[in-house]
């Protein structure tokens, strides 16, 4: 049972033609989630579990969770927050242990601490990925620049889920070889991309693409990626999933083929140091939206070789200090109605905030024509 302020999306979508062999009909639930960064803020925590326990029931209620990793993994150096990330194992195992499934590596951090923190990082998720009970993914980076980027294949209930990852830019050029660079302003990087979707998306029964690119902290899609979005999904993938931007852009079905598929244009942080000095009395100043997302699940049909999307259900989440004063993720209706125990001030807050973020999830649109 999904809480009151789940705001559901139901949607009678048309088939799309897969390459599947099983015809019975066979429902996946994923769910989306943002950027989980690591600030100095989020390292000082005593158990990174914390982060994960308010929302961690939604991922273990689901059949597959991807989420967008935004540091290298290299145990070897000290943790570090912004300029330069770098995480610990133990930080990434808390994501691992609240149930996530499938990590982006693509994005601008992913060469912070140079080739040692690529190479650190493919240890630490081939490690993880060994150690784990569960199928665990990671998509985007590679240690041999003469390997190509293609994509990891996730069983899920019998079903082959295609899953890739790339980023518009990484900080240092110097990564460009082991990190998956697609600008989607550049057309001979987009064709690139768009034939490789072409040519692998066929294996899979579902295919999702991760994107990391735009700019920062806009509340709208830059024009260029929503197009290359939109081709994408014209390409093969079922599911695009963008982050970046630090700040959720909503989402909408564009239908393709006559089969309805989604596009996330950016989720915003999961987790992040970002609204550290948030104070409940600027509830309109610029740090509120870095500090505030959704978790999106989606249900897809597939049946008879065919794919649709067929629910979007959108469940909005904030960072906020617990008891502790240490920043994690909560339910917006709990933080508002008092199920997380909070002062007068940051639950009047959050309400505020939740009716903010309800009249966002309407007013976005729910399918378009192509």
């Amino acid at each position: 049972m999904w809480w009151p302020c789940v705001l559901a999306l139901s949607l009678l979508a048309l088939s799309t033609p897969l390459a599947a062999a099983d015809p019975s009909p066979q429902v996946l639930r994923l769910t989306f989630l943002g950027d989980i960064m690591g600030h100095d803020v989020n390292f000082r925590m005593e158990d990174y579990r914390d982060i994960y326990r308010g929302v961690e029931d939604v991922f273990r209620a689901d059949d597959l969770t991807v989420a967008n990793l935004e540091f290298p993994v290299e145990p070897t150096l000290p943790v570090s927050g912004y300029p330069f990330f770098n995480a610990s194992r133990g930080y990434l195992d808390a994501a691992l242990d609240a149930g996530i499934d499938a990590f982006s590596l693509a994005n601008n951090h992913a060469f912070d601490q140079k080739m040692e923190g690529i190479f650190q990082t493919l240890r630490a998720a081939g490690s993880a990925r060994a150690a784990a009970a569960r199928q665990i993914s990671f998509s985007g980076i590679r240690g041999n620049p003469l390997q190509p980027f293609l994509p990891e294949t996730i069983v899920v209930k019998g079903l082959r889920v295609g899953f890739i990852a790339a980023t518009q830019f990484v900080n240092d050029p110097a990564g460009r070889p082991y990190v998956n660079v697609v600008d989607c302003t550049d057309e001979g990087a987009v064709q690139d991309f768009l034939a490789l979707v072409r040519r692998e998306s066929p294996r899979y029964d579902l295919f999702i693409v991760s994107y990391h690119g735009d700019r920062e902290y806009a509340a709208e899609p830059d024009p260029a990626k929503r197009t290359f979005f939109l081709r994408l999904l014209e390409s093969g993938a079922h599911i695009v999933c963008g982050h970046h931007p630090h700040v959720v852009q909503g989402w909408e079905l564009a239908r393709v083929d006559g089969g309805d598929r989604l596009i996330l244009y950016s989720m915003g942080n999961f987790i992040s140091g970002m609204t550290w000095r948030l104070d409940p009395s600027d509830p309109e100043g610029a740090l509120p939206p870095r500090g505030e997302s959704y978790l999106l699940t989606a249900e897809v049909l597939l049946t008879g070789g065919t794919v649709s999307v067929v629910r979007a259900d959108a469940l909005p989440i904030a960072n906020y200090r617990n008891a502790s004063g240490e920043m994690v993720v909560g339910k917006l209706r709990e933080l508002a109605d008092g199920t997380v125990p909070l002062t007068k001030a940051w639950s009047t807050y959050y309400a505020g905030r939740l009716a903010l973020m309800e009249r966002a999830v309407t007013s976005w649109p729910a399918a378009r024509p192509r």
